[in-house]
């Protein structure tokens, strides 16, 4: 065929067909709860209010109802990270601050201890061939070390990693007889059946505190909304410990707008997830990458390649994702070779996945 050779090279454009993919945050792919302009309207007005009780005490109410639990037992923050400082600087006695995790896990949680004085050691998740010998050496390490917390983020930030609750169950009763606080991190808990998560099981563990968010599976990241699942032994204390009007009036009332449709929105989302994280997995693995052990049903996951940047290469192919260095403090294996990425939550994308990723290999 006689074709114009000309074509052949690299031609302007005004648009770029290589967009930016955004896997790097946590933030639910599916959006948020629709919020109507009436609904706006209200939340905007009495913007210049602080909030009175009567706020505070409907949004314990929707919470209580959308978990199925006392609503005695909840202290408000700003974010689950807000929780977390606010254990780390105010609950915990000052004088002696250890903390006990599995590695690799959420950084932020770490690193504000860290910051605070307080010194961390994790078990090496890598190191162990299943999650009961995992759960066995760290219930010895706590018999042994007796720290003042144990830190478990479930599902686990990177790897999408669901713990099975037995194991959880089990943990609580070890930090009991070891003095410990265990904290559990369920800031991606909307991606849990109501099973496997443990905010019911405060109730009956006086050692225990759970940690949720407004900000992964509900989607609502920019009103900075969390709050502290705890048993009646705990929650007088951490209820002393929150500093006054935290959080804010405008985020008491979106929260609890979205609450009454919040079960049929994560009921939603989780199936979609599944669809996804299979397909973003399948995407991955034919084009030659790893994914560490992770569950389907979580919208986020580690992949590895050797001897590959992973965070660049898919800087590259404008695919952000967060990179492995960043939980080196939580598990030194962890390098530049591997990345933690979000799901797409669109076909478009999923797409345009494959496509790129499909580019490198050729390349």
């Amino acid at each position: 065929m006689k074709l114009n050779r000309e074509l052949e090279k690299e031609q302007a454009s005004y648009v770029t067909p290589m967009y930016t993919i955004d896997c790097a945050l946590g933030s639910n792919p599916f959006g948020a709860p629709t919020i109507s302009p009436d609904q706006m309207l209200e939340i905007l007005d009495e913007i210049n209010d602080y909030y009175s009780f009567s706020n505070l005490a409907q949004l314990s109410h929707l919470v209580g109802l959308y978990l199925g639990i006392s609503s005695d037992d909840l202290t408000f923050t700003t974010g689950s990270l807000g929780a977390l400082e606010l254990i780390f600087n105010k609950l915990i006695d000052q004088t002696q601050k250890t903390m006990l995790g599995i590695g690799p896990q959420f950084v932020e949680g770490v690193s504000e201890f860290q910051l605070v004085g307080g010194q961390y050691q994790a078990l090496n998740m890598f190191a162990f061939n299943c999650d009961s010998d995992l759960f066995g050496a760290l219930e010895s390490q706590i018999l042994r070390e007796r720290p003042t917390l144990v830190y478990i983020d479930n599902p686990n930030n990177p790897t999408g990693r669901i713990y099975r609750k037995e194991h959880l169950l089990s943990l609580c009763e070890v930090c009991k007889e070891a003095g410990s606080l265990l904290i559990i991190d369920e800031a991606y808990g909307e991606f849990l059946t109501p099973e496997q998560s443990m905010v019911k099981e405060c109730q009956h563990h006086s050692h225990l505190m759970v940690l949720r968010t407004f900000s992964k599976g509900l989607g609502l990241a920019g009103i900075r909304l969390g709050y502290v699942v705890s048993s009646p032994k705990l929650t007088p204390y951490v209820q002393s410990a929150v500093s006054v009007f935290t959080p804010s009036l405008p985020a008491l009332k979106i929260a609890c707008h979205v609450l009454p449709k919040a079960n049929d929105f994560v009921t939603g989302n989780q199936t979609k997830t599944i669809a996804f994280k299979r397909a973003v997995m399948d995407i991955f693995h034919t084009h030659g990458f790893n994914i560490v052990p992770t569950s389907e049903q979580t919208p986020i996951l580690l992949v590895h390649k050797p001897g590959v940047d992973m965070t660049e290469m898919l800087r590259q192919l404008r695919i952000l994702s967060c990179a492995g260095q960043h939980f080196q403090i939580t598990n030194p294996d962890i390098n530049e070779e591997y990345a933690r990425l979000r799901i797409v939550g669109n076909d478009r994308d999923l797409h345009q996945l494959s496509i790129r990723l499909e580019q490198h290999k050729i390349a």
